[in-house]
């Protein structure tokens, strides 16, 4: 005979993990809260995935300002000459190796914020971080700025999964009593241990109703759990893609999440990350490949959506905890600065420089002053991407820019 079970414990399912997917016991925790069954329907609405480029990606070696000679008398070893500079406005250009970023840029499909920050800047990666996946610079809190947008906006869409991170370490981003995101460190979480369909599974699903209310919320919830895990297994097992991908991580990373797209998955927003821009020492090389990396996988990402007629109703946006400063280092490399930039991607962007021109004569203590707050980038994404009230998820107001069609 089978245990009553209450609702509210379970987060303890551990005994049912070996026979479930691997998600089942973080979506019975999801589900808990208020009771509802999902509906696993395809949610056709937009799509954003956030990129983070951890460790604080250099924005002025990232968008070069060419024709500054401050940049030049700052960086005398680690610049980017001009004539390699790949130029996308009279005073901007793009680092040499992300030619597949300025070839979306030149097809419309690329705007970049500038000159992005906050007031009073930290320089700590940890806090930095949490800013930014708060949206809350003023002061420490325990939810994320899309856990706030999912509970506040999207309480009718009943999928367990609205966020997907690819990835270790869950982001704050999504954090929230009511979490609706799941953080996987490889897709192989979505099979089933050992092989099977679980025996286990199996009992449970030939269990009649019963009347009991805690337990029938459990059959259901291991139902539609494994429709929502078998929808991502067929998307992942289809490995046809109309570009090839980088075997890199972060490639193959936007190359999941570009099949899960194409599959209908009920997520509205995917988060990876690219590390390693935490360039103190040698930059010049070890930045290079970060950016040809990024440029590369974005690249592939972009086209293989276009190709599979998903790219209009996806946005890719990019952020990193802050910039470097202005002034390279002894080690030929720079220190953790102030501001930074911002990738925007996709078949709804405004393609250009958004935001203001960084000022390199007039620092703070050889950092950048900021011209675009981040939040005024989250808010242009929740108004004019999601439809939302940015107001009550950034908890003020934030005028969005101009940088999507």
């Amino acid at each position: 005979m089978l245990p009553k079970i209450d609702r509210r414990r379970l987060l303890g399912v551990g005994a049912l993990t070996a026979t479930v997917p691997g998600f089942l016991s973080e979506t019975g925790r999801l589900l808990a809260g208020d009771g509802r069954t999902p509906s696993l329907a395809a949610d056709k609405d937009r799509v954003l995935v956030v990129i983070q480029l951890a460790g604080g990606n250099d924005g002025l070696n990232t968008l070069v300002p060419f024709r500054d000679d401050a940049y030049y008398k700052a960086r005398p070893k680690i610049a980017i000459a001009r004539d390699k500079a790949l130029k996308v406005t009279d005073e901007f250009a793009l680092h040499p190796e992300m030619k597949e970023l300025r070839a979306l840029h030149d097809d419309g499909r690329l705007g970049v914020v500038s000159n992005v920050g906050y007031p009073n800047p930290n320089r700590s990666h940890f806090r930095a971080t949490e800013i930014w996946e708060t949206a809350t610079p003023e002061k420490d809190v325990l939810t994320g700025w899309v856990g706030r947008y999912f509970d506040a906006e999207c309480r009718g869409i009943a999928s367990p999964m609205l966020g997907l991170q690819l990835g270790e370490k869950p982001a704050l981003t999504f954090a929230h009593p009511k979490g609706r995101a799941v953080t996987l460190t490889n897709p192989g979480l979505f099979q089933w241990e050992g092989g099977s369909t679980g025996k286990a599974m199996d009992r449970l699903n030939r269990v009649r109703p019963t009347g009991n209310d805690q337990l029938d919320f459990l059959q259901r919830t291991a139902n539609d759990t494994l429709t929502l895990s078998k929808k991502i297994q067929d998307a992942l097992k289809d490995t046809r893609t109309a570009t090839e991908y980088a075997p890199f991580n972060f490639s193959q990373s936007l190359k999941v999440v570009a099949q899960m797209i194409a599959a209908d998955v009920p997520t509205r927003v995917y988060y990876v990350s690219l590390g390693g821009f935490d360039t103190h020492v040698t930059q010049a090389g070890r930045h290079a490949g970060l950016l040809q990396e990024l440029s590369q996988g974005l690249g592939s990402f972009v086209r293989d959506l276009k190709a599979l007629g998903h790219l209009d109703r996806t946005l890719v946006m990019t952020f990193s905890e802050f910039g470097r400063r202005v002034a390279e280092n002894e080690q030929q490399g720079t220190d953790h600065g102030t501001a930074g930039v911002m990738f925007l991607a996709g078949g709804n962007v405004k393609a250009g420089i958004h935001g203001t021109r960084p000022n390199l004569t007039d620092l703070d203590e050889g950092d950048l002053k900021f011209g675009t707050d981040f939040r005024r980038v989250y808010a242009t994404v929740l108004a004019n991407w999601f439809k939302a009230n940015p107001k009550s998820i950034l908890g003020g107001e934030f005028q969005p820019l101009p940088c999507l069609a």
